[in-house]
């Protein structure tokens, strides 16, 4: 895939004033990047006089098949920072976010934020206060 500017104008100015890292890389990135979040899923790409890239949707929290025809587990849907987590907790309930910040080498916000969303998606729950509770993995 050629890179092709639909506005070279455009183009040239935010390359000179550096706030694009390469002409071009972003067609790149798309296909390297969707299969891996997209279960191997390509996008699709229609140009005509209004360009439309269609990037697939994978939910990572339903269920998939493996090979076998056998459902996966919850925590084989879940990817990198995420699964991390889940994992620490797995092994730790009675982890606090500090140390699971520390053991990932993340700050503490990130994955305060990271754990808000997989409370929100029913993924963990929290049993017990701050101080003396612990982390309870709900796998569906």
């Amino acid at each position: 895939m050629r890179p092709h500017r639909k506005n070279p104008k455009i183009a040239n100015v935010f390359s000179q004033i550096g706030i694009v890292e390469e002409l071009g890389s972003g067609m790149r990135k798309m296909f390297k990047y969707t299969p891996l979040y997209a279960n191997g899923k390509e996008p699709i790409i229609e140009e005509q006089d209004v360009y439309r890239i269609e990037i697939p949707y994978v939910p990572t929290l339903l269920p998939t098949t493996d090979e076998s025809g056998k459902k996966s587990t919850l925590k084989s849907t879940l990817k990198g920072t995420r699964k991390d987590v889940v994992d620490i907790i797995l092994n730790s309930p009675h982890i606090t976010i500090p140390q699971i910040a520390e053991q990932l080498g993340l700050n503490a916000r990130g994955i305060a934020k990271h754990i808000k969303n997989l409370q929100e998606e029913g993924i963990i729950k929290r049993i017990g206060p701050d101080k003396g509770g612990h982390w309870e993995v709900i796998d569906k």
